[in-house]
């Protein structure tokens, strides 16, 4: 079992942005627990402690958050479209191809 670091929000203003993303989504959250395995304590351990990790570990949650908010939305989206994959992977490559040339990578 791991070592638990305890970053619990203490009402500083580097918790501001993680509680608005938080509060849209209706979720109210005064601490988050990470457990680090003990061979990555061993070798970061003290780094792992500075009060600056709490910005890395929020931003790391924050980024996560999104991209998985973001999935959701897109399938969402999905589920409602007409087209099938083999034609929204088409419109997917010319895009793609479109983006290269415009960049002069084509």
């Amino acid at each position: 079992m791991g070592t638990r670091l305890n970053f619990a929000d203490n009402g500083s203003e580097m918790f501001k942005y993680r509680d608005e993303l938080f509060s849209e989504l209706g979720v109210t959250m005064g601490e988050i627990k990470i457990e680090i395995s003990e061979g990555l304590l061993k070798l970061a351990g003290k780094e792992l402690k500075k009060p600056e990790m709490k910005v890395l570990f929020r931003e790391a949650v924050e980024e996560k958050l999104r991209t998985l908010l973001l999935f959701e939305r897109v399938d969402a989206i999905l589920q409602k479209s007409k087209l099938s994959e083999e034609q929204a992977q088409l419109l997917a490559d010319e895009l793609n191809k479109r983006v290269a040339k415009r960049h002069g990578l084509l």
